[in-house]
């Protein structure tokens, strides 16, 4: 897809940078990420996704097990570029910049640098000619790995669940995200608020019309219903609109994806060419087709199970007494004085990030 037909890297433009962001947790942020990179790509887009959690599940969820050797933590160092930070996924069309543990410490090395809040921009400029839409899949904070994303971004998707703690939540993402517009990032004019784990319910269609009456037009007009086919799909690691194309939740985000692509990136407002969709559903049937990799004919990937918690030693049949009878060369701690000190520590840590971050984030450029 070229520039001039809706967003595309093609042909040598920038290519469209969509991040899907909310600061609270467990709302379908990074299922909502993989499963519209997905849906991109099966609409035949070019497309990469970018892995900015140090949980990685956006990187787990597209079949990726073991730790990648270079990812998003080596990319925002400069240490590689985007080519040489993706990795090849099951899906063609879609490649990865994975996630890692890294990330974790990435927001200090970060912090250091000439203009942190530029680093993954510039980093993205190094994007390969060929690709139409990276999609970024945020961690659940707005540390500075959300402001690099929020950024670089051409449009932002917020996903919230109808609740009355995620529209506390939803607020304070919106509100965050209009600070780095204007101070950082004055051409982002697309956020759009996508309405996850919907289901019916009195409670739930209140606040789903105060969310709408509060933000009108930047509601998209897909709701994504509680499935229980997510939570498989997660199990399997393999995203939803693969495991099973024809479920309502993945039929959301199919059509998240085309709305993606008519009125999000690019000049939006255009229409698929007929039969989209169905090629599309094609496409996913295919890619649940059984990989290589798989011993049974029709297998999808295994559940994983959690790892076993091996137990601790077990106490000595004296043990109760032989603390008592050592008490007496123990540090005793009581009261609330260890608490009050840890508290007021915790407290002037917090302040003095919290006046760090300030300074780079709010004074006037």
């Amino acid at each position: 897809m070229s520039a001039t037909d809706g967003g595309g890297g093609r042909g040598g433009a920038k290519p469209t940078v969509v991040v899907v962001f909310n600061q609270k947790g467990g709302i379908g942020k990074t299922t909502t990420s993989v499963n519209l990179a997905v849906g991109l790509a099966a609409l035949g887009r070019e497309v990469i996704l970018v892995d900015l959690d140090a949980q990685s599940n956006a990187t787990t969820s597209v079949g990726l097990s073991s730790p990648a050797a270079t990812g998003a933590y080596q990319l925002l160092r400069g240490e590689v570029d985007v080519s040489h930070a993706c990795r090849p996924t099951p899906y063609p069309n879609l490649r990865l910049v994975a996630g890692s543990d890294d990330l974790s410490w990435a927001d200090v090395e970060i912090a250091v640098k000439p203009e942190p809040q530029y680093v993954l921009e510039r980093a993205l400029e190094t994007t390969p000619a060929d690709v139409d839409v990276v999609v970024i899949d945020c961690p659940p904070a707005f540390g500075i790995l959300s402001v690099n994303a929020a950024v670089a971004a051409d449009v932002v998707i917020l996903p919230v669940v109808p609740s009355p703690m995620a529209l506390d939540g939803l607020h304070k993402a919106w509100w965050n995200i209009q600070r780095v517009r204007k101070h950082f990032n004055r051409d982002l004019d697309t956020m759009a608020i996508l309405f996850t784990m919907t289901e019916e319910s009195e409670l739930m269609h209140r606040l789903t019309e105060a969310i709408m009456a509060s933000f009108g037009g930047r509601v998209l007009p897909v709701m994504v219903p509680r499935d229980l086919k997510v939570i498989e799909a997660a199990a399997r690691d393999i995203p939803l609109v693969v495991l099973d194309p024809e479920t309502p939740a993945a039929q959301a985000y199919l059509r998240l994806a085309e709305l993606a692509l008519t009125r999000l990136i690019g000049t939006g407002n255009r229409e698929l060419p007929e039969g989209a969709r169905d090629r599309a559903m094609g496409v996913l049937r295919e890619w649940r087709k059984p990989r290589p990799v798989s011993h049974e004919p029709g297998a999808l990937p295994p559940v994983h199970e959690s790892p076993a918690v091996e137990p601790g030693p077990q106490p000595g049949p004296n043990w109760d007494e032989e603390i008592a009878a050592n008490s007496d060369q123990m540090p005793l701690v009581t009261g609330l004085g260890w608490k009050i000190g840890v508290a007021v520590m915790l407290v002037a840590l917090g302040s003095v990030l919290g006046f760090a971050f300030g300074r780079w984030m709010y004074l006037p450029l």
